[in-house]
């Protein structure tokens, strides 16, 4: 019911003339298809999540298709779905595959580093693109790239206040060596150490293509010790499942980092790191250490019900946090489409910004600042339950951006 008043919306909006606009000479009475890309990782750092935001996108195809059918239009979407593995040269390769077959509009890619590899792919193309998941400040540009997920300066800002709350002065960060580690590694630093209790920060920043993590832990340990025995010590981690996970489970054995809090960036909220595939004992790690986090995540509503009831009955699992986003980003493509009366990237990302500002969706209302990111975001703040023998992502809180406050469930 949302999607087709949503559709009916962007038809009365953009007006009649422009909705025929969309049917090329020569295919009257016939079907009008036009493509949206979807380069979304579905391998390497992404095999496990990967797909489940790549089905995110395929959801919102799927149902736009299903609902301009039955409202006896001749339009429809087709998706087409390339596999960056994760790397900025394989997203260049494929974001150039994309513009090569005319493609307009791609939803992705999803990592901070593939998203600054094609931003100028897309600009000297004039092919949008819609991140998911990237997040790096440094991607905020004047740009022909979107992206539905805020930018972590707002986590940077939850996380130290998070942190102040509970009392917590020393941060040993540990993060992976890329464009997401640096920038909240380098966020978070700035903003605790220019507190008025002058916070402390060691950073430990490891190699994206290491699989040994042991000399990067024992750094970490050294660095915790450093700040000696009080309640005001924690460890941030900034990883991702298989980086993360193997970081983990050397923490785990170690005395010094068993000691102390742990928090988690948003990316550590995955599926993976609490699933029966991972070892008991990691898990119980982040259980005894109360592993904290946040998520930008809309507040519980009917949209976000009816979203993961479809993702549910299309695929018989829940969706990962950000499928809620690979799905708005791919409905904000077709909305923009239908909305800009034409095929074409420039008019695309013209009426992009207007369609966000009446579009509220899975991952809530997407209103974009001048540089096509998403404006702002209120945060949930979860940890790490056991209960019987199911672990969880519980939340607990939610942290509002307008008002830098914490308001606990």
């Amino acid at each position: 019911m949302l999607l087709a008043v949503l559709i009916a919306l962007v038809v009365i909006l953009a007006g009649t003339t422009a909705y025929f606009a969309l049917r090329p000479a020569g295919t009257a009475g016939g079907t009008v298809t036009y493509v949206i890309g979807v380069e979304i990782a579905v391998s390497g750092p992404y095999a496990a999540d990967g797909p489940l935001r790549r089905d995110g996108a395929f959801l919102a195809i799927n149902q736009m298709n299903a609902q301009l059918q039955a409202a006896g239009s001749p339009i429809r979407f087709e998706r087409v779905h390339v596999d960056s593995e994760g790397t900025a040269a394989r997203a260049i390769a494929q974001f150039e595959s994309l513009v090569a077959a005319g493609v307009q509009v791609v939803v992705g890619p999803l990592s901070s580093a593939e998203v600054g590899a094609i931003a100028p792919l897309a600009d000297t193309n004039r092919v949008v693109a819609i991140s998911p998941s990237a997040t790096a400040p440094r991607l905020a540009l004047d740009d022909f790239v979107f992206r539905v997920a805020p930018n972590d300066a707002f986590q940077a800002r939850a996380l130290t206040t998070l942190l102040d709350s509970f009392g917590i002065t020393k941060v040993a960060v540990m993060a992976r060596d890329d464009d997401y580690g640096r920038g909240i590694a380098n966020l978070t630093e700035s903003i605790l150490e220019a507190a008025p209790y002058n916070g402390q920060v060691e950073r430990v920043m490891y190699s994206t293509t290491t699989t040994d993590y042991s000399a990067d832990v024992g750094v970490l340990s050294t660095r915790v010790s450093s700040f000696g025995t009080g309640l005001d010590r924690a460890v941030l981690l900034v990883a991702f499942e298989d980086d993360g996970i193997a970081i983990l489970n050397l923490a785990r054995q170690d005395n010094a980092l068993s000691a102390v809090r742990w928090f988690g960036s948003e990316s550590v909220k995955r599926p993976k790191f609490l699933d029966a595939s991972t070892p008991t004992e990691i898990k119980d790690f982040l259980v005894a250490r109360n592993l904290t986090g946040f998520f930008p995540s809309p507040q519980r509503s009917p949209v976000v019900e009816k979203f993961e009831a479809d993702y549910l009955a299309a695929y018989g699992r829940a969706p990962s946090p950000y499928a809620y986003y690979s799905y708005d980003a791919a409905m904000l493509a077709m909305l923009s489409i239908l909305r800009a009366g034409v095929y074409d990237g420039a008019a695309i990302r013209s009426v992009l910004p207007e369609v966000g500002r009446t579009y509220i969706g899975a991952s809530g209302h997407k209103v974009f600042d001048q540089y096509g990111d998403y404006a702002a975001a209120d945060y949930r703040i979860w940890h790490v339950t056991l209960d019987a023998s199911t672990y969880a992502f519980t939340e607990i809180g939610t942290w509002f951006y307008a008002s830098d406050t914490i308001a606990w469930d």
